[in-house]
């Protein structure tokens, strides 16, 4: 978990606070009002939500701000406290959270993905045709479009705050260049930037505004 944690500051820099948590630990840790928002839940669902908050609570501390519930709104996205822009995503065995003040950046979107090359009947649904060309002129084309499937879902998290947009895949394209990506946007998007790398057995996408 420290190399994702270090990768993680490394592609947002370190005025934006990470929180890296197992969501295979119990929820026991939930504060009441997010306790009481999944009282329904399935025990998996509750074990990812608590790994989610407690990360962003790490996050939070990083930035010597204190500790708050992280309700969902009615979209289950995130409420954060006044002032901060932030996103938590988790896969089987790891859950991070970044947290940023927004004169840091307006709006963060981060995911992560097991490092395994992406179903070949998805890719055209996730992969404009560049990107499915591109895919197929790497060492792992399967394991290309995973990536590219990855700063999508980031993408699509920085964005949803300032637009309240449910966008597609085809709504952007990305280039990847290093761990830098070029993310060509649909008009009605805000500009945004985005880095990758893969860390862990994990890719880590990260986009931000």
């Amino acid at each position: 978990m420290h190399d994702v944690k270090a990768a993680l500051e490394r592609l947002l820099g370190h005025d934006v606070g990470i929180g890296v948590t197992d969501p295979r630990a119990s929820p026991a840790d939930l504060w009441p009002e997010e306790a009481a928002a999944l009282s329904r839940a399935v025990p998996k669902r509750l074990a990812e939500y608590a790994a989610g908050r407690r990360a962003a609570r790490q996050a939070m501390g990083e930035l010597g701000l204190p500790a708050a519930a992280i309700l969902n709104a009615n979209d289950r996205a995130p409420i954060w406290p006044e002032g901060l822009s932030g996103s938590i995503a988790h896969c089987d065995d790891c859950c991070i959270a970044a947290v940023a003040k927004e004169s840091t950046y307006r709006a963060l979107g981060i995911d992560l993905e097991p490092a395994k090359p992406l179903d070949a009947d998805l890719i055209p649904t996730i992969c404009s045709q560049t990107e499915q060309d591109w895919a197929a002129g790497q060492a792992d084309p399967g394991l290309a479009a995973m990536t590219i499937f990855c700063a999508k879902e980031a993408i699509y998290k920085a964005q949803y705050p300032l637009t309240g947009q449910v966008i597609g895949y085809d709504a952007v394209t990305v280039r990847l260049a290093r761990e830098k990506f070029v993310i060509g946007a649909h008009p009605t998007l805000p500009d945004m930037q985005g880095a990758v790398v893969i860390e862990g057995g994990l890719i880590l996408a990260v986009a931000y505004v």
